[in-house]
């Protein structure tokens, strides 16, 4: 089937050089009467007017400004008697390193950062974003999935410093914006993958240790794979296939039964990096460097379309991205969640530690914004990444997306063949009180493409790991590691 989506595509995680651009507001605040909130994101991370695809919307900024402008809203938010206009500078950065490091020197400041899970430990480690007050965002504690948020969700389960519980959770410093998964997009049919008919590469890559497929040493696969030039995401493979025998044995002895105790058992192997684990990747990599076509920086997504390539280490939202632009020329791609264990990863908004008072109302109301269903729904539609945020609105789209069932004249659902349902009760029931069953009926190769990506299957949760950062010592002993992978000479036939 068609899913196009008409998205734009952004690369989110491996985030390059610090370039600013506001795209809405005024870039100073000489106008008394204004209050800027400045808000600092990732490129291409936010909803965009853009006749041309179909996003008649104005900017999501510019909707925001509208909003906040309403006497009733401005009055909930700031309080009565308040009477200044309220206006946005949104800037846009390429990866969190700079972003980090433009902050924490004070070059920049702003009210409001969005970046990734790692970064969020990082910067609420050094005492640059303050504590959210869960009570002032209602739409992200109403309609954010209990999966991701709350007591047992997902970022709860990660502390911002290991060795010091005290500090608390990213669930205590961030407001979820979107998450994924990182794994492996392939196209079955491609040309070069040799002796292998396009169900056995299906069945290849859906295999429990798909991840070690990359390192075979026979020639199926040989030449057809690019890597993504991004340390930690490769630095996750890598260790994956690395332990890939202590993964199997954890993976059998559970036999079925993936509790919280399993999935702590496979973060903790996921997350090691001491010295001797960063040596062993290393080695790991390097030896990888035999068997694949290159490294990209931000290419991999357009190489697997145009056929460049045939396999790509990819993040979910961009694998969808590809999928459906590669639908468009009847090429059908598909993506792997391997389930010996895979990477699950978190963007999300801080407000910095020197925000107060009415600047601090204004961060609170942005927040409050997006985390509607509605404005979530826009944003998802047109970045292409899953939001934190549940909801009708959110729900709905994704019907509009994968429902697979035909409907007779009073609109019922009937029975069609060749579908399969597809459980996402996990992530839009938010309360308990909700008996509604959020299933979607799709084709069956969606339990391997869009769908997969978009929402991971119920039974992809337990197999997912979050990748703590490292602390400055060993995080710049991963990116020396990965400079020597880098300059260790690729096979001849590469060059």
């Amino acid at each position: 089937g068609i899913y196009m989506k008409n998205i734009k595509f952004i690369s989110l995680i491996g985030l390059a050089g610090m370039m600013l651009t506001s795209l809405s507001g005024c870039s100073s605040e000489t106008e008394s009467n204004t209050l800027y909130l400045k808000v600092l994101n990732a490129g291409d991370y936010i909803y965009l007017n853009d006749p041309d695809n179909g996003y008649e919307e104005a900017d999501l900024t510019e909707q925001y400004v509208e909003w906040i402008n309403t006497p009733e809203i401005k009055e909930k938010y700031f309080g009565e008697g308040f009477d200044k206009e309220i206006g946005i500078i949104y800037d846009t950065y390429d990866t969190n390193e700079t972003m980090f490091n433009e902050l924490k020197t004070g070059k920049s400041t702003y009210d409001l950062v969005c970046s990734s899970d790692y970064m969020i430990q990082k910067m609420a480690k050094f005492k640059m974003i303050q504590e959210i007050d869960m009570n002032r965002v209602e739409n992200y504690q109403k309609y954010a999935s209990p999966f991701l948020i709350g007591e047992n969700g997902k970022l709860a389960k990660v502390d911002i410093d290991p060795t010091n519980p005290k500090l608390g959770t990213l669930n205590d410093f961030a407001i979820g914006y979107m998450w994924g998964t990182l794994g492996l997009m392939y196209n079955p049919s491609y040309k070069r993958i040799k002796s292998k008919t396009p169900e056995e590469v299906i069945e290849d890559f859906s295999s429990p240790n798909g991840w070690d497929i990359l390192w075979e040493e026979h020639e199926s696969y040989q030449s057809c794979a690019s890597i993504k030039d991004s340390m930690r995401d490769t630095y996750a493979m890598g260790l994956i296939h690395t332990f890939s025998d202590e993964f199997k044995e954890l993976y059998e002895e559970y036999q079925g039964n993936y509790n919280d105790e399993y999935n702590t058992k496979l973060s903790e192997i996921f997350n090691r990096h001491d010295n001797e684990t960063i040596d062993k990747v290393q080695e790991s990599l390097i030896e990888l460097k035999d068997y694949i076509y290159g490294f990209e920086v931000d290419t991999g997504k357009s190489d697997i379309v145009t056929q460049k390539v045939g396999i790509n280490l990819c993040w979910s939202g961009d694998a969808v991205y590809s999928m459906d632009t590669a639908e468009e020329n009847d090429v059908l791609l598909y993506f792997a969640i391997p389930s010996y264990c895979c990477n699950i990863w978190f963007d999300a908004f801080s407000i910095l530690s020197e925000v107060k008072d009415e600047r601090l109302d204004a961060a609170y109301s942005f927040l409050d914004f997006i985390s509607s269903p509605l404005i979530a729904s826009e944003n998802m539609d047109y970045v292409g990444y899953t939001p934190f945020i549940a909801g009708d609105d959110v729900f709905s789209l994704v019907e509009d997306w994968y429902e697979a069932r035909d409907v007779d004249e009073n609109d019922e659902y009937i029975e069609t063949e060749g579908t399969i349902p597809y459980d996402l009760s996990y992530f839009f029931r938010t309360n308990e009180d909700d008996e509604t069953e959020y299933v979607i009926y799709v084709e069956e190769d969606q339990i391997n493409r869009q769908m997969r990506a978009q929402y991971p299957m119920e039974e992809d949760l337990p197999h997912l790991a979050i990748m703590q950062d490292f602390g400055e010592t060993q995080n710049n002993k991963i990116v020396s590691m990965w400079e020597k992978v880098k300059v260790n000479p690729l096979p001849i036939w590469v060059v």
